[in-house]
């Protein structure tokens, strides 16, 4: 079927199309009439997720910031939001909607509260307004009032159970961290046990720094022992230290200055503070060695003192490292504890806290234009589709009452055509109307 085919198909019923054309036209104009006027109110709320929790400290990422927000939305339609409204707006007492509801409700499981808080979700729409941080929340009702009062409703109901949740998350975060402190301070009691019952057993005792006490009784014995003399230089039969050696040079350097300069001249005086520093060291020096050459008192030496108190340390080693690890375990048990306390109380405070997220921007205005397409727009749709019903209709006649309408439809293989019979310019003239309403010259005769 060729499209001169198809054009003559639709030229020959262009009364049913023109026909369906009407009536989808008067079809959409009474649809305009009878279909109810609609408002849209909206609400907005900022997304305040990018700074610090004020009690965790914690800002979301920004790459889950869109995720979020998303879920958000969502939930905004939930049940758990539209029952919400419902409740605020004492839907379930109005006498009114009760007898609507038992009117159209036919299932028995579906509750009032359920049944009215799914038409709120279908009568709801929140998205996040592009390039910016702005959750709008519109909701369309029958009248201006009650489309305004439903909008701040859906923003308080979100807010509420956003709220809720971050709290009752909090909680059971709280409640789980306190139970792992409860049993890591159990952990921690015995571990205590272990390591107190293991040294009074083996009588050692650690410090603050894990460190038994044979041990730091061995670094004070090797903290007491006597530093290398200094190395001494032998002038005249008198022993002499090094600070003496640089004082002699200072000494010189000094007379052969006096000999050219002045007793206020700067070198002069720098040489002399020099000389005094050098004596006073010389005569610590001197002092540490006469000291050192004094025969030592009876009693044990330091050496061996430091040598026995060495022995003992070694043969202690084992017990002490079992004992440092044991007091390992309660110190890693006690940071354990500490920090899961801390978590618990952070949660503890969360789950108080009455930061959502998210805040309010301004408030919702009442709807002053309907949002319902206007009588020109449901006139051009049941235009558009009268035309294409009548399309689809006059196709459909024509393949069901088949009519020869041109030559294209004598054409069939193996058969050829003989002739073609066409009425000519003057008869085609003198047609006129009927020419144009596709009716033949022997039609026209027949009229």
């Amino acid at each position: 079927m060729g499209p001169m085919q198809i054009w003559r198909m639709l030229k020959a019923r262009r009364y049913v199309i023109l026909a369906m054309v009407l009536l989808g036209i008067v079809a959409g104009a009474i649809v305009a009439k009878m279909m109810p006027n609609q408002y849209a109110a909206r609400a907005r709320l900022v997304v305040d997720m990018l700074r610090p929790d004020p009690v965790t400290g914690v800002a979301t990422p920004p790459k889950t910031l869109e995720s979020y927000v998303t879920a958000q939305v969502e939930l905004i339609r939930d049940i758990r939001v539209t029952g919400r409204v419902v409740d605020a707006l004492g839907w379930e007492k109005a006498p009114s909607l009760r007898a609507q509801f038992l009117r159209n409700n036919k299932d028995d499981q579906v509750t009032m509260r359920s049944y009215f808080a799914s038409q709120v979700a279908n009568n709801t729409n929140a998205y996040l307004i592009r390039n910016t941080p702005i959750l709008e929340i519109a909701y369309t009702s029958t009248t201006p009032d009650a489309a305004r009062r439903g909008a701040d409703a859906l923003r308080d109901a979100f807010l509420m159970e956003t709220l809720d949740g971050k709290r009752q998350e909090a909680a059971r975060n709280a409640e789980w961290f306190s139970r792992q402190a409860t049993e890591l301070k159990q952990r921690l009691a015995a571990a205590e046990g272990r390591k107190a019952q293991f040294e009074k057993a083996n009588n050692i005792v650690l410090q603050d720094d894990n460190t038994d006490a044979e041990s730091a009784k061995l670094r004070a014995i090797a903290g007491t022992a006597p530093a290398a003399p200094m190395p001494s230089v032998s002038v005249g039969g008198a022993v002499s230290s090094p600070s003496a050696a640089q004082l002699a040079q200072v000494d010189a350097q000094l007379a052969s200055a006096r000999r050219t300069l002045g007793a206020n001249h700067p070198d002069i005086i720098a040489l002399q503070q020099q000389r005094s520093a050098l004596a006073a060291a010389a005569g610590r020096e001197m002092a540490a060695s006469r000291a050192a050459s004094r025969p030592v008192s009876s009693g044990p030496s330091l050496s061996s003192m430091l040598s026995a108190q060495t022995q003992k340390v070694l043969a202690q080693r084992g017990l002490v490292g079992e004992a440092q690890r044991l007091a390992g375990d309660v110190s890693v048990l006690r940071d354990q504890v500490t920090k899961t306390m801390q978590r618990s109380a952070d949660f503890q405070l969360q789950a108080q806290s009455t930061d959502t997220g998210f805040q309010r921007l301004g408030s919702t205005a009442t709807p002053q234009v309907s949002s319902t397409p206007g009588l020109f727009l449901f006139v051009l749709a049941g235009l558009a589709v009268g035309a294409a019903l009548g399309v689809v209709l006059a196709l459909l006649l024509e393949i069901l009452f088949r009519r020869v309408r041109g030559v294209e439809d004598l054409q069939i293989d193996g058969l050829p055509v003989i002739g073609t019979m066409s009425p000519s310019a003057a008869a085609t003239e003198q047609s006129g109307l009927l020419g144009w309403l596709g009716l033949s010259n022997a039609e026209s005769a027949r009229t």
